[in-house]
């Protein structure tokens, strides 16, 4: 999701009593100035999708038009008009809608999705709606990735925008509370403390992924990320 600025006193109940979101309608995407899909490709690679795609939060549209590169049919979900019409500008799969009220999709919809940094601007209450529609609107067997800031990272905490943040295993406690059968911590990665002095690029990466799996302590990994099977 690309962060979008939260407002007090932005979200309402609708007649069902579900919290409708208004201070999430409109974003500036000044964050992602210069981001293009192939940013994407290490995530996408990491996940492993099964189509269709569900990218929660679209934004922009980045990682739709990523999956569009590599094949892969996806559908986004995001509220902000911006990112709406950029994505549609581009003639990418995107639906505006309020991630807090249920989904405008079947269930049984989708084959995997995609939340990467979405949960963390949500209240847990909402959050926790987020995960068990996601799974409903899964087929049996698909999966959710879902990334967002370790809140063991100073500068995660620091962000007003994060106001739900998780270590790697509260994320996964979240997910397996939502009804996941299955959940997966391997896509976690220790920060890279080494960079930039030693610039050590795509082996850096690999040192990290290597470090989590020795060693998966959630204080140093670089973010908080899980897959979880329906």
């Amino acid at each position: 999701m690309e962060s979008t600025r939260r407002f007090p006193g932005s979200e309402e109940a609708d007649e069902t009593g579900a919290t409708r979101d208004h201070g999430h309608e409109h974003y500036d995407y000044w964050r992602y100035a210069g981001r293009s899909w192939q940013w994407y490709e290490p995530m996408l690679s990491r996940m492993h999708p099964v189509p269709p795609v569900l990218d929660l939060g679209a934004g922009l549209g980045l990682f739709l038009e990523c999956c569009r590169h590599h094949g892969t049919p996806a559908v986004g979900l995001e509220l902000s008009e911006e990112g709406v019409q950029a994505a549609a500008a581009k003639r990418l799969s995107i639906v505006r809608g309020d991630l807090g009220l249920p989904f405008p999709f079947r269930d049984d919809s989708f084959g995997s999705a995609f939340a990467h940094h979405v949960l963390e601007h949500v209240p847990l209450e909402k959050e926790r709606l987020i995960l068990k529609e996601v799974r409903r609107v899964l087929r049996p067997g698909g999966f959710i990735y879902v990334v967002s800031p370790n809140v063991h990272q100073p500068d995660a905490r620091n962000d007003p925008d994060h106001i739900n943040l998780f270590a790697p295993r509260e994320l996964a406690a979240e997910a397996r509370r939502a009804g996941y059968r299955h959940v997966d911590l391997g896509t976690n990665f220790w920060r890279q403390f080494w960079e930039p002095p030693l610039h050590l690029g795509k082996f850096g990466n690999l040192i990290s992924g290597a470090l989590w799996k020795m060693a998966p302590i959630d204080r140093f990994a670089g973010s908080a990320s899980v897959i979880a099977w329906k």
